[in-house]
């Protein structure tokens, strides 16, 4: 018997998104000592090409289709709830964003300016960029599922 909820569509694209996430990291966690030992370079210079593992984050946008029901071949409409839960989250996503966002290329500076009394690099500014979005992306996935497992245990009540 199978007595499982399906999952909403919001967190059918979070649980995706968290997927896609934490594949990118592993792949960039595996290449790193495989590009240190196959192109003899220290890890730390392997860090750099290992960082395109990140365009699997590309991935991301597939996770449109999850919105998308097939029956009617239309968008999934969301119902109060579900659209204030995504309101939340998106809220808590893009405060975290600014708060790294700032945060980096404040320490990007400070690295760059202070230590090594030089200019921030233009080729850097791309990769803070685009952990913003990582860091905004991830947050309103978790804040979606954690809106929805609080109200999953408001509602027995």
């Amino acid at each position: 018997m199978n007595d499982r909820i399906p999952l909403a569509p919001l967190q059918k694209l979070a649980w995706y998104q968290l997927i896609v996430f934490a594949i990118a990291v592993a792949l960039y966690l595996v290449a790193i000592p495989y590009l240190a030992w196959h192109r003899h370079l220290t890890w730390g210079v392997a860090a750099d090409p290992a960082l395109g593992m990140f365009g699997v984050l590309g991935l991301w946008g597939f996770g449109v289709y999850f919105n998308y029901d097939r029956k009617r071949r239309a968008m999934v409409k969301l119902d109060e709830r579900e659209d204030f839960i995504n309101q939340r989250a998106g809220t808590l996503g893009m405060q975290f964003f600014w708060l790294a966002f700032v945060l980096s290329h404040m320490g990007v500076w400070a690295v760059y300016n202070i230590r090594h009394h030089t200019t921030v690099p233009v080729d850097v500014l791309p990769l803070l960029v685009l952990a913003g979005w990582i860091v905004y992306t991830v947050t309103q996935s978790i804040a979606i599922l954690v809106q929805y497992k609080r109200s999953a245990s408001n509602d027995s009540l």
